[in-house]
């Protein structure tokens, strides 16, 4: 059955930038779908040589979907791709190999309604692991140790008043934590708010992510700088 277009102006823009997800794609999207009120989905492909571009292609039939193809630039190219194509009054984000639950977009139009002063939410996962030792990631604030993921700002639980981006973008050179480096560089100029209901599902026994390969890595504790 085809679906009706909107005729109204979408209220959040959701965006993914992807590359070879083919398999968790069609995830999240059904995951998008179960949502209320008006959105539209931004999908930025960026160069996956998987099955992905097929997969993108049958999301697409929804006119809600929008979507943009690439070489291989990195994530934060992708995202910045998105933003140029987005329209929704708020910027909402929604990894590959993740899942929104059901109120995950009205609960935090909610709160940007209630609060208008605000214009970042952050917060709010519900983190599928296979160990505990996986809800644990990099402090990069501090430079070592490892700090609970539920304390960090991550990409996938931002939620966004869409004039922040006319201010600042992703940076485009880093290959990880470009969601640190945008609150980094933004928390001073706009107003953030956590948001404690677990309403983004995050995967973190997919398969081997940077974050994992970082950890390995990962100083436990200061650097000493003495000889």
């Amino acid at each position: 059955m085809q679906i009706e277009i909107l005729a109204t102006q979408p209220q959040v823009s959701v965006i993914t930038p992807v590359f070879d997800m083919a398999q968790t794609l069609p995830r999240a999207f059904e995951s998008l779908k179960a949502q209320t009120g008006r959105w539209q989905y931004i999908i930025v492909d960026d160069g996956s040589t998987d099955d992905t571009p097929r997969v993108i292609e049958a999301i697409a039939q929804d006119p809600r979907v929008l979507t943009a193809r690439t070489a291989k630039r990195g994530i934060g190219a992708a995202l910045n791709t998105a933003l140029d194509m987005a329209t929704g009054d708020f910027v909402a984000f929604l990894d590959a190999d993740d899942e929104y639950n059901p109120n995950h977009l009205s609960a935090h139009v909610a709160v940007m309604s209630e609060h208008p002063e605000v214009d970042i939410l952050w917060g709010g996962l519900d983190v599928v692991t296979d160990s505990p030792e996986d809800a644990l990631v990099p402090d990069l604030a501090a430079g070592f140790g490892f700090i609970s993921i539920h304390d960090c700002v991550t990409q996938g639980t931002l939620f966004v008043r869409r004039h922040v981006f006319e201010t600042a973008r992703f940076a485009e050179d880093r290959p990880c934590w470009h969601d640190y480096d945008f609150i980094r560089r933004v928390q001073g100029q706009f107003k953030m708010k956590r948001f404690h209901q677990r309403t983004y599902r995050y995967y973190r026994n997919t398969a081997a992510s940077v974050v994992d390969r970082m950890k390995a890595d990962w100083p436990v504790a200061p650097v000493s700088t003495t000889g």
